[in-house]
């Protein structure tokens, strides 16, 4: 015959495999990286990315390669997804920075305001436009591995990542502009996204963002 105290440990054990597989969840999804650990990962990839990318830039050729999730790395090549951010897609790995790589999404037009930088609108404000990249930070710790070679699929590097960014693998997006520097070409930062995108949304309305596609 059960008792009130066998009851306790009962609940107390069904309490206990709740809050483990939370935790045992919760840990699948985060990485915890000592600061060794993120120098060593800096130190293994910044130079072959460097390199990769001065040959191709010496070359002038395209610069495509596929980004792809560690932890959805078995939905390559399938496209049908649900929301959110694909398992894998294409980028431009342009430039690289003091954490990590750089990768163009899109170029962009932007309008600058005395007090902030907000997206233009081609059919009015096209000549008065600076054309700039759309540009994701990738740091180096979360990048596992790189296949150089890729596949029957896809030729060009495939870049496998943790999404680790509220399931994005940028730690941030901004706007760069490219330059060049005697025949050296790099990208700079002008504009955090976040930033244009409360600027444009204050001076242009939500409504307007949905609209054009922001």
């Amino acid at each position: 015959m059960a008792t009130p105290f066998d009851d306790f440990i009962s609940y107390g054990k069904l309490g206990w495999n709740v809050i483990s597989s939370i935790w045992r969840f919760w840990r699948g999804r985060t990485r915890r990286l000592t600061p060794q650990e993120k120098l060593e990962q800096r130190v293994k990839w910044k130079p072959q990315f460097e390199a990769w990318i001065l040959d191709h830039n010496r070359r002038k050729l395209r610069h495509d390669c596929i980004i792809r999730d560690m932890k959805r790395i078995d939905h390559y090549p399938n496209l049908a997804e649900g929301r959110g951010i694909s398992s894998w897609f294409r980028v431009g790995l342009i430039d690289t920075y003091e954490r990590g790589i750089m990768v163009g999404l899109q170029w962009v037009g932007l309008i600058k305001e005395q007090d902030g930088w907000r997206f233009g609108e081609y059919k009015t404000e096209n000549g008065n436009m600076a054309t700039l990249m759309l540009t994701g930070f990738i740091p180096y710790e979360n990048i596992e591995t790189v296949d150089w070679i890729g596949d029957q699929y896809y030729s060009e590097p495939h870049i496998y990542c943790y999404f680790d960014f509220k399931g994005q693998p940028y730690e941030r997006l901004g706007y760069c502009e490219k330059r060049n520097l005697d025949e050296f070409i790099y990208y700079t930062e002008i504009v955090g996204d976040e930033l244009v995108r409360k600027h444009t949304k204050k001076l242009k309305g939500r409504a307007w963002m949905r609209e054009h596609g922001h």
